[in-house]
């Protein structure tokens, strides 16, 4: 915090050896002095206080789609203020897509009270290609960690055999029936659906035509597929069907997917691929994360700054240390919030960072001063006090650390980003 202080002079001096009336003014000018002092502090630092609110006005209804930000606090009062959030989504048919990471009063609260489905190890009911065209299948394909299989477009002939023999079968291509077709038996594959007069000759043809263009990829895609199978195993099924990212957002619905990890990279990445091409369609929806760590996933961190047909809620118990301690993290999607609930924090520098996001305001500050001794008067003595005071502008926190760390349970900061508006209240 910067300490930038002048002095603008003394305002006041008096002394107590005589002058009743003059003591009097004295004094009088001193309490509106202080009055204008406290009334300039106030209106620069732009805090409002309020006693209480409640949740739903914290967060009314119409504030379904605001980009929203909540840090600190217990799990409880997280997840009351979650709650609402849920609700003003289910009540304006807000679709919304929820990544936690082992949260089951998340998980519950979404499941067992309506507000929509679940994707975990309880129940597995999370398919990846689900309700997608088949370009946009290989697209989630070629830009999910690119650096590790690097598929390259010719790829995409060898999902569309795997697409026609599907069809073929009178299957459709989700991903559990995509990952049982055997990718390095294609050519048999394709001769036994000829064989079983599911397919033509012509069409066998062009299929094996696709199959010697795209197969350098195979291995990749195969690998891609196994690994699906592997880190995505707790969420998605393995029967036929399944609800994808795009079929929940089509449909209007709240999906809620455990992570297992915030490590959890793939399925990460493939969630958010997913979400771009939702985006892309046009559609809106609300994407909420529960203390998942984005820091280290440019992928992941730039959706959550996109503001193409959507918004983002982040919620965590403390979101610089979810961050890592990365500054150009914390400060971007701290940026993109439109409002920040700061609930108490346990670490000074995490409540010091906040500080500083919210920012400083000038302060006139007062020094009271005495003076005093003996004077020669009119041949005698007399013993003698002078007051006065002394006014230095300095800067000082609107928010100060130890504020945030001594908030009292559902006592609240919250900062608007847009209007610069700042309260603080109790929750109730």
């Amino acid at each position: 915090m910067s300490d930038n202080s002048g002095n603008s002079g003394n305002s006041n001096n008096g002394n107590s050896g005589g002058g009743g009336g003059l003591w009097l003014v004295d004094f009088a000018f001193d309490m509106v002095n202080k009055r204008r002092i406290k009334k300039h502090n106030q209106q620069s630092r732009g805090l409002e206080q309020y006693k209480s609110i409640t949740t739903d006005v914290l967060f009314p209804i119409e504030s379904y789609n605001e980009s929203i930000l909540i840090s600190g606090g217990s799990v409880d009062e997280r997840m009351r203020f979650s709650e609402q959030i849920l609700s003003n989504c289910v009540t304006n048919n807000q679709p919304m897509i929820i990544l936690h990471v082992g949260n089951s009063g998340l998980e519950q609260m979404v499941g067992q009270r309506g507000y929509g489905m679940t994707a975990s190890k309880y129940n597995k009911q999370f398919d990846v290609f689900t309700s997608f065209s088949l370009p946009e299948m290989f697209q989630i394909m070629m830009d999910t960690c690119k650096s590790k299989y690097d598929i390259k477009p010719a790829g995409r002939y060898i999902l569309q055999i795997v697409h026609e023999l599907l069809t073929a079968k009178k299957q459709r291509p989700y991903f559990a029936n995509c990952v049982n077709v055997p990718l390095h038996q294609l050519s048999a594959e394709i001769n036994n659906a000829l064989a079983g007069s599911l397919i033509t000759q012509d069409a066998a043809d062009n299929l094996n035509s696709l199959l010697m263009m795209g197969q350098a990829e195979i291995p990749k895609i195969d690998s891609f597929f196994y690994d699906i199978k592997a880190q995505c195993g707790h969420v998605q099924t393995d029967k036929p069907g399944g609800t994808s990212i795009l079929s929940a957002i089509k449909n209007s619905k709240i999906l809620c997917i455990d992570l297992n990890s915030s490590g959890n990279t793939l399925l990460v990445e493939l969630i958010v691929n997913s979400l771009t091409i939702a985006m892309n369609r046009g559609f809106g929806f609300t994407f909420f994360l529960d203390d998942v760590a984005a820091a280290n996933n440019e992928l992941l961190k730039n959706a959550l700054c996109q503001r193409s047909g959507h918004n983002s809620v982040i919620c965590s118990k403390d979101f610089y240390a979810l961050m890592n301690g990365n500054d150009n993290a914390f400060n971007t999607l701290v940026g993109e919030a439109e409002k920040t609930v700061l609930l108490s924090h346990g670490s000074h520098i995490s409540c010091e960072k906040w500080s500083k996001f919210i920012g400083e305001y000038d302060k006139i500050d007062v020094q009271k001063n005495t003076t005093g001794g003996w004077s020669h008067q009119h041949g005698g003595y007399n013993y003698g006090n002078n007051y006065g005071q002394t006014t230095m502008d300095k800067r000082e926190f609107k928010i100060k650390p130890e504020e945030i760390n001594r908030l009292s349970a559902s006592e609240v900061i919250v900062y608007d980003n847009q209007t610069g508006s700042l309260f603080k209240t109790q929750v109730v």
